[in-house]
């Protein structure tokens, strides 16, 4: 996503440098930052630029792209200072003030999410070969600012920035499929989790408690898998879902802020609320209800029924122009075989095409799926289970079964899928984060701590993980009732998911990073984000003394 179409630039990536040493003289200094996620190449002094009410934010002149960004930048600086700066555009970039520039294709800048953050005694410079790394480079930012409205001068310490991420796809799973969120209340997420640089935002729309978007040609989906008449017997109805203009504007609202929504539908099992309206879709028809408790269900859709292809086939097609993201998930895990292998239906689809087990039905069933999403432009993304013989060829897998990740690791190199970590161990923020915090008797405890020990690559060498694409973060919405809730089962737990998909594992480190984690909690506090006080280290000295 180049911008360089509408400007013609004066002075490129290394002299945007050499201003900083011919301008003023620095003098090296380790001085306390407090960036979450930590960059990747950082080198600070002991001078500050000083920001008034006369410093100007200067933007290359006639590209509205980063006039954009100017404005956020303006944005950031008054929300955290009280200061509303001026704006000015510049056709030669100016010796002084805060500047927004783009570099033209730079070694230094690996991705299109790469920035370099250059500050002296006179100038701010902000740079990126996109508009995407221009953005991080500006939530970086935010972090050096103040977190008390003065209203007056403030000090901005000196130093240099070049920063990349690790790993390409940085996420976070909300599930409105259990508890419903309002649209307003997505996109107050969408913001929080934009300033730790994650990139996505997977919703998981269907489920057995709750069916969440509207389908046009399906109009009893919306009439009945989309309420049930109560949860875990507390006797209220529940219900809601999304249209499709509110999914477009969900969509529009995150790119503006770089983050890919990614749809998930779940197929074959999870199915149970969308068999409420249309239950001739499944192995064994029964008058089903939309499911009121957690668990699994055995009434997946039948794999034996064209019909099930037809209908999902014109999901998709409605779908499709909604979410831009090429990545589609459809589930794909805890589905119990029983009634496939009791349907005289699926039993002839496996004799058929001289398939080997129930197993290899379900090999079958995402085929028939992926293909069918492969006419709409979208590829699979599904939970990995290592009993599935194979999967699509252009599948992403999802690890997420506690302690299975090291062999879904090394299956998934072998079978040439690109791989997602969302291990259960690390990252399953539905989890309680401490003793007295659970709401239910199976969930294991994810700590702070434990969360920060995620290595995406789990210690491999290089070669035996570079089919690792990211990380993700699941928050399944059983006990996640409102958005309230799901920020504190969010943060600040996802500050150190962030390192996890940011930071190089030689740049991390516990203690670093608790010294870092106040100062963001009052950021989100600014911003009046629920979250949870980590009391845990209430007398830790790294995170105490940090300011």
């Amino acid at each position: 996503m180049k911008f360089f179409k509408k400007i013609l630039l004066v002075v490129v990536g290394c002299l945007l440098f050499a201003c900083v040493e011919k301008e003023t003289s620095l003098t090296t200094n380790d001085v306390k930052l407090n960036l979450i996620p930590q960059p990747n190449a950082v080198k600070t002094y002991a001078e500050k630029f000083v920001m008034d009410e006369s410093t100007v934010i200067y933007y290359p002149e006639s590209n509205e792209e980063l006039k954009k960004q100017a404005d956020v930048v303006n944005e950031v600086i008054f929300n955290h200072t009280g200061l509303k700066l001026p704006l000015e555009s510049y056709d030669k970039i100016p010796k002084k003030g805060i500047v927004i520039s783009p570099l033209e294709d730079n070694e230094s800048l690996t991705t299109e999410e790469s920035y370099k953050i250059e500050i002296n005694t006179k100038k701010i410079l902000l740079s990126a070969t996109t508009v995407k790394g221009l953005f991080y480079a500006i939530q970086t930012f935010r972090q050096l600012l103040p977190f008390e409205k003065v209203n007056e001068a403030i000090e901005i310490t000196c130093l240099e920035i070049k920063d990349a991420p690790r790993l390409p796809y940085r996420g976070m799973m909300l599930d409105p499929a259990r508890h419903f969120l309002p649209a307003k209340d997505v996109k107050k997420y969408i913001d929080a989790i934009a300033m730790y640089k994650f990139n996505t935002l997977h919703l998981h729309l269907s489920d057995d408690q709750g069916w969440r978007i509207e389908i046009k040609k399906y109009p009893k989906l919306m009439e009945l898998a989309t309420v049930r008449k109560e949860t875990d017997g507390d006797g209220v109805p529940h219900g809601g879902y999304y249209t499709q203009d509110e999914l477009k504007d969900i969509v529009a609202y995150a790119k503006e802020r770089f983050i890919e929504v990614i749809p998930e539908i779940d197929v074959p099992g999870h199915s149970q609320a969308m068999l409420v309206a249309y239950p001739e879709l499944t192995c064994f028809p029964d008058e089903f209800e939309v499911r009121t408790t957690p668990g699994v269900s055995k009434n997946l859709l039948c794999a034996g029924n064209d019909k099930v292809f037809e209908f999902y086939g014109n999901v998709y097609k409605e779908l499709a122009p909604i979410f831009t993201a090429e990545k589609f998930h459809i589930g794909g895990d805890e589905a119990p075989l029983d009634h496939w292998k009791a349907c005289s239906k699926c039993q002839k689809r496996i004799k058929d095409n001289n398939l080997e087990s129930p197993q290899h039905l379900m090999s079958y069933f995402f085929e028939r799926i992926s293909d069918t999403l492969a006419k709409h432009g979208k590829t699979p993304q599904i939970w990995y289970e290592l009993d599935v013989p194979f999967y699509p060829e252009t599948s992403t897998m999802y690890t997420w079964r506690g302690g299975l990740t090291p062999k879904t690791i090394e299956k998934s190199r072998e079978m040439g899928y690109k791989l997602i970590c969302s291990p259960g161990e690390h990252a399953y923020f539905d989890y309680p984060q401490a003793k007295g915090e659970e709401t239910c008797d199976w969930m294991a405890y994810l700590p702070l701590e434990q969360v920060y020990k995620l290595d995406p690559g789990y210690g491999l060498p290089q070669e035996k993980q570079a089919h690792i694409i990211g990380v993700e973060a699941t928050i399944w919405g059983e006990y996640v009732k409102d958005i309230d809730r799901a920020f504190y089962m969010t943060f600040p737990r996802a500050m150190a998911l962030s390192e996890a998909g940011w930071t190089q594992m030689n740049n991390r480190g516990w203690n670093d990073f608790k010294s870092r984690l106040k100062r963001n909690l009052q950021i989100l506090e600014r911003k009046d984000i629920n979250f949870r006080e980590p009391k845990e280290l209430a007398n830790d000295e790294f995170y105490l003394n940090n300011f």
